[in-house]
């Protein structure tokens, strides 16, 4: 069976390092996988550059006119771009015949050329939807904008979720934490519940440093400055900062705002690592903690658990679900900095203490979710969901 994990192009997030990791997972065990990338120019250039040497990658715009590959960024979308709507119309007739035989489509904008393809090559595919279109309109863009302009958008985005839970053989998620919003979008869908995993490059250790670590692709909205308020709590804390910054002048406010405040040797900015690097960084923290809620998974606390490093995270999110609050880590309400200092004090003066729940992360983590049990179970999941013929 060949597979192709689509993603619309390389970015620095989550979503982008699950679908490369997804690949070389598949390929350990035998399948013949590859990843399909819609568009070559990435978000941010040299994304996960280290990992994707390990694996087959095609780039389906390379076969399309110069022409046809213009795009533009959607004022006040992070990365909803025109390509996201015209590609769909192009990429099926460019894309290679009986090259793949079931696609897996990583997010809602992607799917849309996903089933594009599914029309016109005859060929399944599968939706991961990591957040549903109306679920991040509401989140994200509501609070910003006026209620007609919300209603506006809400609209073509309770149709688009609608659309594609039509067209995918199932939804596949990470959690159930979006289940009641697809179950209400359309009663019937049939939703795969298939946590992804991550790879270390390290084994952990019981030796830990006294920082808090953070990790994330970091954009407006995802609240670095809510460590100011953290530092007013904890006189002693280090905080740092690892994954890179989409807009490079929100780092610099943040980065002149940390010296303004004189927080230099409290708060240490790094950027973009290398997968060594994060490895060690991560098994080094004494704890890891995530300020912003990423509903459909949240990757990093995984990372951190198969790193051996207990976790602070908002609660619901479909990582949770793979872990027991209070035993492998904290789940607290988002940006609760009440809870959330008073569980940092506690583990910055019982260090015993996060050891030996970020033991029990490692351990849960070893025994039930790494990428060989994740591949099998895909493998076992398109087995049964898709045409004989094929598999």
């Amino acid at each position: 069976m060949k597979i192709g994990i689509l993603i619309d192009r390389l970015n620095i997030g989550g979503v982008e390092k699950i679908a490369i990791q997804q690949v070389q997972a598949l390929r350990n065990i035998g399948v013949d996988a590859t990843l399909v990338v819609l568009r070559r120019k990435a978000v941010v250039p040299g994304a996960f550059n280290e990992l994707i040497k390990a694996i087959p990658v095609e780039y389906l715009d390379d076969a399309l006119p110069r022409f046809c590959r213009f795009s533009f960024k959607f004022p006040l979308f992070h990365f909803f771009s025109s390509f996201h709507l015209t590609y769909p119309f192009l990429i099926p007739f460019v894309f290679p015949k009986r090259k793949y035989d079931v696609l897996i489509a990583h997010g809602t904008y992607t799917s849309l050329s996903a089933i594009a393809i599914k029309k016109v090559k005859k060929i399944p595919f599968y939706a991961y939807i990591w957040d549903p279109v109306s679920y991040i309109i509401t989140r994200v863009y509501k609070p910003h904008i006026n209620k007609l302009f919300y209603k506006i958008l809400y609209t073509p985005a309770v149709i688009l979720d609608k659309f594609i839970l039509s067209e995918a053989e199932a939804i596949m998620v990470g959690g159930s934490a979006h289940n009641n919003i697809l179950y209400s979008l359309k009663p019937d869908v049939k939703i795969i519940n298939l946590p992804p995993s991550t790879y270390i490059t390290s084994t952990p250790t019981p030796h830990k440093d006294n920082y808090i670590l953070l990790v994330t692709a970091w954009k407006r909205g995802k609240s670095p400055e809510f460590i100011f308020e953290l530092i007013k709590r904890l006189p002693k804390a280090h905080f740092i900062l690892a994954g890179g910054w989409i807009d490079k002048k929100y780092k610099e406010e943040f980065q002149k705002k940390v010296k303004t405040l004189g927080l230099n040797n409290r708060i240490q900015i790094i950027g973009r690592v290398s997968e060594e690097k994060l490895s060690n960084l991560y098994k080094r923290a004494l704890v890891f903690l995530q300020i912003n809620d990423d509903r459909g998974f949240g990757m990093p606390a995984l990372e951190a658990a198969a790193h051996g490093t207990t976790f602070i995270i908002p609660k619901g999110q479909g990582v949770c679900e793979l872990f027991e609050n209070y035993k492998d880590g904290f789940f607290v309400r988002e940006k609760d900095i009440e809870t959330i200092s008073s569980l940092l004090k506690k583990l910055l003066a019982n260090k015993n203490l996060a050891i030996e729940m970020g033991k029990n992360a490692y351990n849960k983590f070893i025994s039930s979710y790494t990428w060989d049990h994740y591949a099998y179970k895909l493998i076992n999941v398109i087995s049964k969901n898709v045409r004989p013929s094929i598999v």
